[in-house]
C-alpha cells in the first residue's frame, strides 16, 4: 500500500472517530444530530464573534448556496442570529445564540478530548516531533491553498 493510500486510511479513521455519527442515538451524542459542516460552522463562530456568510463559505471551501443552507438550518434550531451589519447595511452578521455557544463548547470540549485520545498513543517525545511534523504539512497545505486562491 502507497504511502498516500495510508495516510488517507488514517485520516478516515481519525474522521470517523471526530464525527458524530448518525446512526448513534441522541443520548450517545450529547446533542442533536449535526453533519460535519453544521460543526464546522458553530467551530468557526466560537472562533471569532461574529462573521459573514460569504467568508463563512470561502473559509469552509463550499458554494455560497451550500453555507446558506447550513446558515438558514442553524438559524432554525436557534443556534445562529443573523442581524444586520452596521457597517454595511445590504449585508448581515452571523453570530452565535447562547444555545448555540453552549454547543459550541460541548463540541469543542469533545474535539479536545478526541485529540487527548490521539495523542496519548504516543510518548511525550514524539507527541512534540508529530506535532512539529504536522506544523510543516498544515504550512504546506496552507501555502498551496493560498497559491490557488490568489492566483
Amino acid at each position: 500500500m502507497s504511502k498516500e493510500c495510508r495516510l488517507l486510511e488514517y485520516v478516515r479513521v481519525l474522521m470517523r472517530v471526530m464525527l458524530v455519527s448518525e446512526r448513534t442515538s441522541a443520548e450517545h451524542q450529547h446533542v442533536i444530530k449535526f453533519n460535519a459542516l453544521d460543526f464546522h460552522m458553530l467551530g468557526m463562530l466560537r472562533e471569532a464573534s461574529s462573521l459573514r456568510a460569504s467568508a463563512m463559505a470561502d473559509m469552509l471551501g463550499v458554494a455560497p448556496t451550500t453555507a446558506s443552507s447550513v446558515i438558514a438550518r442553524l438559524v432554525k434550531r436557534g443556534y445562529i442570529a443573523r442581524t444586520q451589519s452596521e457597517e454595511d447595511r445590504r449585508a448581515y452578521d452571523l453570530t452565535l445564540t447562547e444555545q448555540g455557544r453552549k454547543i459550541a463548547e460541548a463540541i469543542h470540549r469533545q474535539d479536545i478530548q478526541n485529540m487527548g485520545v490521539f495523542l496519548s498513543a504516543l510518548s511525550e517525545g514524539d507527541q512534540e516531533t508529530f506535532l512539529s511534523l504536522m506544523d510543516q504539512v498544515v504550512a504546506r497545505v496552507a501555502a498551496l491553498e493560498d497559491g490557488a486562491t490568489s492566483g
